[in-house]
């Protein structure tokens, strides 16, 4: 949609005066009518607002025109590039304020629906202080919904795809690529960069690439899995004050994992299994949408139902919990192999208004 201005508002804008707080520099006001924009905050009177205050001085101009390009270099204008772009093409605007570039490297988000995902955007301090703007690169968190996986394209050609009901935080910059696992699994199919680390990290565990595929699982029972479907890996086993992609670090525990290997840690990062070989097409089933298992403990299946399940469910006999399972079903049939379950093993199956219990027989 287009947004139009009569020419005389314009006119009058080039004359008003505005007055300015002594506090409220143009650096601060320019840094706010920013965020505005690209929030999608302004309605066509603020809009028509904010054209009067541009075209009000050259210090406007310029406080605007600087906290653009700084915004720019973390490629979060697009949608102010468009419009002020169009205002250009009117005339609208003191051809004072360049033609905005645009910042290509656009993370790109594949969604089945506008629901698929929640994306939070943290600008944590950006405008804490008034009259300097901290260009560090925002991190933006990533949110699969339950019953549904979420594939992401980032900013450096990264593909990482999102088990259902699962979470991760992304911080990519000049110099590093940082992911934080916050909740569930995710596969990471990592762009080939040798200047740029890309670190995942869940808990006190980190995982260390410059381009291969792998995926990191946490679970509820307090452990971390990490599984390498191509190329190399270091798995690093963090000291408890440091919590970033710090190489240098002494005291570390690495391993070094390759393709179709994996291993467990506990959160505090200890390794609580040695380096085992692993069947890729059962492993990464989910990624299509299917779960498969041979010989594998009820309580893990349990954990993996739960990402895609419409009602969680719930072991309340511990004595069940290992119970080895072998099945092979797609998402949208939980519930009959919940029944299944309850039918070849010993299991109860109570169904409740908000979940799914099952006791030992």
């Amino acid at each position: 949609m287009k947004y139009h201005i009569n020419e005389p508002m314009v006119d009058k804008a080039c004359k008003q005066q505005v007055d300015i707080p002594v506090q409220d520099t143009p650096q601060a006001q320019a840094r706010r009518w920013l965020t505005d924009l690209y929030a999608g905050n302004c309605d066509p009177k603020r809009r028509e607002e904010f054209v009067l205050w541009i075209n009000n001085n050259e210090a406007n101009r310029h406080a605007f025109r600087h906290s653009l390009e700084v915004w720019q270099t973390i490629g979060m204008t697009d949608s102010v590039v468009d419009w002020l772009e169009q205002c250009a093409c009117q005339d609208l605007l003191v051809p004072l304020i360049p033609k905005p570039k645009r910042n290509l490297k656009k993370s790109v988000i594949w969604l089945s629906s506008i629901a698929a995902s929640i994306i939070l955007i943290v600008v944590s301090g950006v405008f804490h202080n008034p009259d300097k703007l901290d260009t560090t690169t925002p991190k933006i968190a990533f949110n699969s919904p339950i019953g549904q996986n979420l594939t992401i394209v980032l900013s450096d050609g990264s593909n990482v795809t999102l088990a259902g009901n699962s979470s991760i935080l992304v911080d990519i910059s000049q110099h590093a690529r940082r992911i934080t696992l916050q909740k569930g699994g995710a596969y990471f199919d990592v762009s080939h960069d040798p200047s740029r680390v890309f670190s995942v990290t869940a808990e006190q565990l980190q995982v260390r690439v410059r381009g291969t595929a792998f995926e990191v699982k946490r679970s509820t029972d307090n452990a971390i899995k990490i599984s390498v479907h191509r190329g190399l890996v270091e798995v690093a086993d963090l000291p408890e004050q440091v919590a970033t992609d710090d190489q240098s670090a002494t005291d570390e525990q690495v391993l070094q994992l390759r393709a179709n290997e994996q291993v467990r840690a506990d959160n505090n990062g200890t390794f609580i299994t040695k380096v085992t070989r692993f069947d890729s097409e059962t492993e990464f089933s989910w990624l299509k949408g299917r779960l498969i298992y041979d010989g594998i403990p009820l309580k893990t299946v349990v954990i993996d139902i739960n990402r895609y399940a419409k009602k969680p469910v719930v072991i309340l006999d511990e004595s069940i919990n290992d119970l080895t399972i072998t099945a092979s079903f797609n998402f949208d049939q939980i519930d009959q192999v919940l029944a299944g379950l309850a039918s070849a093993y010993p299991i109860i199956l109570t169904e409740e208004n908000d979940r799914k219990v099952l006791t030992k027989q």
